[in-house]
C-alpha cells in the first residue's frame, strides 16, 4: 500500500544546485529585483563614463584624477566577480543583494559631498565592490526561481538590461547635465537600489547560511582571482591614457595581475575544494561561450564608443543630442528582445547567434562610408541594424551558455561568463580608443605631408580661412595665424574621420571572426525551455 509521500510527485530539479526550486513566494517580483540590480550595475558603469566631464567639473578634478574614478569603480567590480556567484550560493541571494544593496546606496549618496580625492577613490571602490555582486547573482536566481518553461523570458530580461542600459545612459546623463543636476549620476542609485531591495525583501525566501560550503570556500583562490583580474582590468583601463608599456604603472598592473592569475590556476589545480574547477574551462562549449561573449562585448562596447566620440569630436554634439542617436539602439530592445525569446523556443540558438553577429558586423560596415558631414540621422540605418544584432546576439548567447550548465559546474560557468563579458568589454573600449588615437596620428602625418609650408595652394587656403578673422582683428590676434590654425584643425578633423572608418572596419572583422567561430559550436543538450525545431546545419 503506497503512502501519501510516495504518491507525491518529485519536486522539479534546480539546474544550479541540484536541489528543488527555491521557495520564492513571488518569483516574478524576485526575478524583477535581480534584473533591476543587473541593470543598475550596467547603467552605473556606462553613465559614469558619459558623465565624467560633469563629475570632474562638479568636484574640481583634473583629467588624470577623473580617469581613476572610472578605473577604481570598474576594477572593484572585477575583484568581486569571481566569488560573487559562489557567495550567493553560500550566503543566499537574499543576503547578498540586501547587504550589498545597502552599502551601495549609502556609498552612492556621499560622492557629491566629498572634497577629498582619496576619500572619493575609496567610495568608488566600495561602490564597485557592492554593485559587482548584482550581475553574477542575477542569472542563477532566475534559473532557481522560475519553472524551466519560463527560463527563456528570464534570460531575455537578463540580456535586455545589458543592451538597454548601455545605450540609454547617454540620454539619461545628458538630461542630468542639461538640467544642472550632475549629482544624480550618483543619487539615482539612492532611488533605484532601495526599490530593488524592497522587492528582494518581499519575494526572496530566508535561508540559513550553508556553513559547510562556507568552510570549504577557497579564500586563497578568491583573493588570487579577484585581485588578479582586477589589476588586469585597471591596467587595460589606464593603458591608452598612460601609453601602455611605456608606463611603469600599466606594466606593473598587467604583470602583477598576470602573476596572480597564474598563482590562481596553480592553486585551483591543487585545492581540495577549488573555487573554479579547471577542467570545466577546457570544455569546448564553455570555452567557446566565453570567447563569443568576449567578442560580443568587444563589438558592442567598441561601437558604443566610436559613434559618440565621432559626434562629440567632429560635430560638437552634447550628451543629450548623442543620447538621441543611441536611443535608436536602446528603445527597439523593448520589442526585439521579446521577439527573440519567442523565436528561441523554436530556433537553434546557434542560428540566432549567426544572425546577431552578422547584423552587428553589417551595421558597423554601413558606417565605413563615414564623412565629416555625417550627423545623427546618418547613423539611423546602422543603428537600427545593430539594434537587431545586439538583441539577437546577447539573448542567444546566454541561452546557449545556460543550456550547458550542470549543477557541479554552475559556479565556474557563471564566474567565467561574467569575467569574459567584463574583460571583453574593457578590451573593446581600451583597444578601440588606442586604435583610433594611433590611426589619427598616422593619418595626420600622411595628410600633413601634402600640406607644405609656402606652397601656393596652402598659402591660398590659409589666406581664405583667415578672411573671417580680418573683421575682428585685435592687437593680440593675427588673422594669418588664425587661418593656419583653422587649416591645421581641418587636417586633424579629416585624420580623425579616416581613423573612425578604420575602427568600423576593425569592429566588422572582429564580429565576422565571431561568425566563423560559430562553425565549431556543438549542438546544445536537450533544452527544458522547449527543444528547438529549426536546427543549425551540420
Amino acid at each position: 500500500m503506497s503512502t501519501a509521500a510516495e504518491a507525491q510527485p518529485a519536486p522539479p530539479s534546480n539546474v544550479l544546485t541540484g536541489n528543488v526550486l527555491t521557495g520564492c513566494e513571488y518569483p516574478v517580483i524576485g526575478v524583477t529585483a535581480v534584473i533591476l540590480g543587473a541593470f543598475i550595475s550596467s547603467l552605473n558603469t556606462r553613465i559614469t563614463t558619459f558623465g565624467l566631464a560633469d563629475i570632474r567639473g562638479g568636484l574640481g578634478l583634473g583629467f588624470d584624477e577623473g580617469s581613476w574614478l572610472i578605473t577604481a569603480f570598474g576594477a572593484a567590480q572585477m575583484i568581486v566577480t569571481p566569488a560573487a556567484a559562489w557567495m550567493s550560493t553560500v550566503l543566499s541571494t537574499r543576503r547578498v543583494m540586501l547587504w550589498t544593496g545597502a552599502v551601495f546606496t549609502v556609498a552612492s549618496v556621499l560622492p557629491p559631498y566629498t572634497s577629498d580625492y582619496n576619500t572619493l577613490i575609496v567610495l568608488q571602490g566600495i561602490r564597485g565592490l557592492a554593485v559587482g555582486a548584482f550581475i553574477p547573482a542575477a542569472l542563477g536566481f532566475v534559473l532557481r526561481s522560475l519553472q524551466p518553461q519560463w527560463w527563456i523570458w528570464g534570460i531575455a530580461a537578463y540580456g535586455f538590461r545589458f543592451v538597454f542600459s548601455q545605450n540609454i545612459a547617454g540620454a539619461l546623463e545628458g538630461w542630468y547635465s542639461e538640467s544642472g543636476n550632475w549629482q544624480w549620476i550618483f543619487w539615482q542609485n539612492a532611488v533605484l537600489t532601495p526599490l530593488m531591495m524592497a522587492m528582494v525583501w518581499i519575494a526572496m525566501p530566508r535561508r540559513a547560511i550553508d556553513r559547510v560550503l562556507l568552510a570549504r570556500t577557497d579564500w586563497a583562490g578568491v583573493i588570487y582571482a579577484g585581485f588578479g583580474f582586477g589589476m588586469i582590468y585597471a591596467g587595460l583601463d589606464q593603458g591608452n591614457r598612460l601609453d601602455w608599456l611605456n608606463s611603469g604603472v600599466v606594466c606593473g598592473l598587467l604583470l602583477g595581475g598576470a602573476l596572480l592569475i597564474v598563482a590562481f590556476f596553480i592553486r585551483e589545480a591543487r585545492a581540495e575544494f577549488p573555487l573554479i574547477h579547471l577542467p570545466v574551462l577546457t570544455q569546448r562549449a564553455v570555452f567557446m561561450a566565453a570567447l563569443l561573449i568576449s567578442l560580443y562585448g568587444f563589438g558592442s562596447t567598441a561601437s558604443s564608443f566610436v559613434v559618440p566620440d565621432f559626434l562629440t569630436r567632429i560635430q560638437g554634439l552634447r550628451d543629450l543630442q548623442i543620447g538621441d542617436v543611441l536611443n535608436w539602439i536602446a528603445l527597439p530592445q523593448l520589442f526585439l528582445v521579446p521577439l527573440v525569446a519567442v523565436l528561441l523556443r523554436w530556433i537553434d540558438a546557434r542560428l540566432m547567434l549567426l544572425i546577431g553577429f552578422s547584423m552587428i558586423s553589417f551595421g558597423s560596415w554601413l558606417n565605413t562610408g563615414l564623412t565629416h558631414d555625417w550627423a545623427g540621422p546618418d547613423f539611423l540605418p546602422s543603428q537600427c541594424v545593430e539594434a537587431i544584432g545586439l538583441a539577437f546576439g546577447i539573448t542567444a548567447l546566454v541561452t546557449y551558455a545556460v543550456a550547458h550548465i550542470t549543477p557541479p559546474q554552475a559556479a565556474a560557468i557563471a564566474a567565467t561568463i561574467q569575467i569574459a563579458r567584463l574583460l571583453g568589454a574593457e578590451i573593446g573600449s581600451a583597444g578601440i580608443q588606442t586604435f583610433v588615437r594611433v590611426r589619427e596620428q598616422t593619418y595626420s602625418n600622411l595628410i600633413g605631408l601634402h600640406v607644405q609650408s609656402g606652397a601656393a595652394k596652402v598659402v591660398g587656403a590659409a589666406a581664405q580661412l583667415a578672411t573671417p578673422f580680418d573683421a575682428r582683428q585685435t592687437a593680440h590676434t593675427d588673422p594669418a595665424l588664425q587661418g593656419v590654425r583653422v587649416l591645421a584643425g581641418l587636417v586633424q578633423r579629416e585624420a580623425y574621420v579616416l581613423a573612425y572608418i578604420d575602427a568600423f572596419w576593425l569592429i566588422t572583422w572582429v564580429l565576422l571572426l565571431g561568425v566563423v567561430s560559430l562553425l565549431v559550436l556543438r549542438a546544445p543538450p536537450p533544452n527544458p525551455m522547449t527543444p528547438p525545431r529549426i536546427k543549425f546545419p551540420r
